[in-house]
C-alpha cells in the first residue's frame, strides 16, 4: 500500500544590516531547535504555508524570495517533504511567536547550523544557507548602489543647474544686474518706482488708469514687470478699434 507523504513548507528567515543572521527557533515539545516550518493546511499551497509559518513562528513578517530546495524525511513510518524559500525578516518583530514556539534566535550560519537538533536540518542548511546568505548580501550591495547611483544624479543635476544659472537667490533678497526675459517678455530698462515720483493726477491724465493706493513694494524684475503690464493695458485702452 502507498503511503501518502505529509506535505510541509518553511523558510530560511534571513536579517542583519552587517552580518546575515539565520532564524532558528526552539519548539517547546522536544525542546528542538530547528528551522521555521510546518505542515500544509488544506487546499493551502506550499508557498503560502511556508510564509504563514515562517510568521507564525518568528513573530516577523517577512518577504519571500527564490525557492532553496527541499529536504525529506520519515515520521512515524511516513514520509515527509518539506519545501524551503529564501524569506527576510521585515522590521523589528510584528507579533508574538506562536505559543508551539518556546525561543527564537538569529545567528550567523555556521552558529545556526550546529544549533539545530536534527542532523538532517544540519545538512540541509549548511547546503542551501550559503546561496541564501550570499542573496541576501548581493540584494543588500543592489540596494546601495541604486542609492548612491540616485544621489549621484541628483548632485550632477544639481550641479548642472549652478553652471547654467548660478547660485540660488535668498528669498527676499533677489536682484538682477541685467534685464531678465521671462516667456518672451523683457522687463523695462528704467529704474524700479519711476512712477512714484508722478502726482496720481498727473499719472491719471497721462494713462487713463486710476490707482486707489500705492502697489506693495516688489523686488526690481517684479516691480517692472508689473509696470510693463499697466503700460500695456492701458495702452490697449486707447488704441482705436
Amino acid at each position: 500500500m502507498r503511503r501518502e507523504p505529509i506535505l510541509a513548507a518553511g523558510g530560511i528567515v534571513v536579517r542583519g544590516k552587517r552580518e546575515p543572521l539565520i532564524a532558528v527557533v526552539k519548539l517547546r515539545k522536544r525542546n528542538a531547535w530547528v528551522l521555521p516550518k510546518g505542515k500544509l493546511k488544506p487546499s493551502e499551497n506550499a508557498l503560502a504555508a511556508a510564509r504563514r509559518e515562517a510568521v507564525e513562528e518568528t513573530g516577523h513578517d517577512v518577504s519571500v524570495h527564490e525557492f532553496l530546495g527541499a529536504m525529506s524525511y520519515e515520521v512515524r513510518g511516513k514520509p515527509k517533504v518539506v519545501q524551503f524559500w529564501r524569506m527576510r525578516a521585515v522590521g523589528g518583530p510584528a507579533r508574538e511567536p506562536m505559543r508551539d514556539v518556546k525561543a527564537v534566535q538569529w545567528l550567523p550560519l555556521d552558529e545556526a547550523v550546529e544549533k539545530l537538533t536534527h542532523s538532517h536540518e544540519q545538512v540541509f542548511l549548511a547546503s542551501v544557507g550559503p546561496i541564501a546568505v550570499a542573496a541576501e548580501r548581493s540584494a543588500r550591495r543592489s540596494k546601495t548602489a541604486t542609492r548612491t547611483a540616485r544621489r549621484d544624479l541628483v548632485e550632477a543635476a544639481d550641479a548642472e543647474r549652478r553652471t547654467e544659472f548660478g547660485e540660488p537667490q535668498v528669498a527676499g533678497r533677489v536682484e538682477f544686474t541685467e534685464p531678465a526675459e521671462h516667456n518672451g517678455v523683457v522687463a523695462a530698462d528704467e529704474p524700479a518706482g519711476v512712477d512714484d515720483a508722478v502726482e496720481p493726477a498727473e499719472h491719471a491724465m497721462r494713462t487713463g488708469v486710476t490707482e486707489s493706493a500705492e502697489p506693495p513694494r516688489r523686488s526690481t524684475l517684479i516691480q517692472s514687470l508689473w509696470l510693463w503690464m499697466r503700460r500695456k493695458a492701458a495702452s490697449d485702452r486707447t488704441r482705436p478699434d
